[in-house]
């Protein structure tokens, strides 16, 4: 019996250790200098799938991007920018996948004028809780990496 009950426990610690794996990355494209952007615009967020919603992730993005250096502009009010306020424009998008106790989140950095991803992060959470909490966990997770991208 306690043959088997090694072998049990080395399966379970192999299967903790493979369910911790961790899917954490920011990437900042090459040659991007992110200190020319002032202002940030949460636009529209990318569908993921899975059960979490924008009422959970949304405002914790756009207070994680408020609480940096960039300057929140609503959507709305886009058009009131000037042309060299639109050239210090990021565009920030979002998307989740989830599912039971574990979130995926990732949120992409635009530039307004070009379209193209200036920098980008996604992270991973899970929970032995709830779907809930595995939620807050990555939302708190990217509030993190938004920091450190736009200190």
């Amino acid at each position: 019996m306690k043959i088997n009950l090694k072998k049990y426990l080395i399966v379970l610690l192999g299967a903790l250790v493979l369910s911790s794996c961790n899917t954490d990355k920011t990437m900042v494209a090459k040659g991007v200098n992110l200190n020319k952007y002032e202002y940030a615009s949460l636009t529209q967020s990318r569908n993921g799938q899975g059960a979490a919603t924008d009422i959970e992730i949304k405002p914790g993005i756009y207070d994680a991007v408020e609480a940096t250096r960039l300057q929140m502009v609503g959507d709305r009010r886009l058009e009131d920018l000037s042309p060299e306020q639109k050239e210090k424009l990021v565009l920030v998008k979002y998307s989740t996948t989830s599912e039971a106790q574990k979130s995926v989140l990732s949120v992409s950095f635009e530039d307004y004028m070009t379209g193209k991803v200036v920098a980008s992060s996604r992270v991973s959470s899970t929970s032995t809780f709830t779907h809930q909490a595995a939620v807050d966990k990555a939302v708190r997770k990217m509030a993190n990496r938004i920091h450190s991208i736009w200190k």
